[in-house]
């Protein structure tokens, strides 16, 4: 049931990644004001509450990202951080079953500190700050009349989605963050 659900969410990312607006001149960052009473931050509002959660909880945490392509394969990467510091990469690279949508895992490797980013695949050994600053300096700054831009935020202020799509790409197309899971380590 959760294949079908992760599935199902990527089918319905996908289309609305590639939903046309007729104004394609417009900031489409926009949709992030209306959508604030549904607890969507802008970036500076998102940063200022990570920044005060870390306050309150300290600098340890765990998150987790996931890429699912329409063609039924993906990875997560979950990435370990104390004191502010990567301490641990887990990857898995899946394939969903054809009959059964089960994800059947087909690579994978555990790093610890003393041979993080020793692999090449799945999502870079980076602290949730350092995320922040490659937002802002990589995704939000790209041409918006040649892309759709997009971020959005946990209900708790975290910084989920950051990235763009280019106009007009059809499959696989997006560039950016993507934070599916976070939890706090004490």
């Amino acid at each position: 049931m959760k294949v079908y659900l992760s599935l199902f969410f990527a089918l319905t990312l996908t289309f609305i990644l590639f939903e046309k607006n007729d104004d394609s001149n417009k900031n489409k960052l926009s949709i992030l004001t209306s959508l604030k009473d549904k607890n969507i931050l802008s970036y500076n509002e998102s940063l200022n509450k990570w920044t005060e959660l870390k306050i309150v909880n300290g600098n340890s945490y765990i998150y987790k990202t996931t890429f699912l392509s329409w063609a039924g394969f993906g990875s997560t990467t979950k990435l370990k951080i104390i004191d502010g510091k990567v301490k641990a990469r887990v990857y898995k690279e899946f394939r969903a079953d054809e009959q059964t949508g089960e994800r059947i895992i087909t690579d994978s490797y555990d790093e610890n500190e003393y041979v993080l980013g020793s692999h090449e695949k799945g999502a870079s050994p980076l602290t949730i700050d350092k995320l922040y600053s490659s937002c802002a300096s990589d995704y939000l700054v790209v041409d918006k009349e040649k892309n759709t831009l997009y971020f959005e935020t946990e209900i708790n202020g975290i910084m989920t989605l950051c990235g763009f799509v280019p106009n007009g790409c059809a499959d696989d197309c997006y560039q950016g963050i993507s934070i599916d899971s976070f939890e706090w380590v004490n």
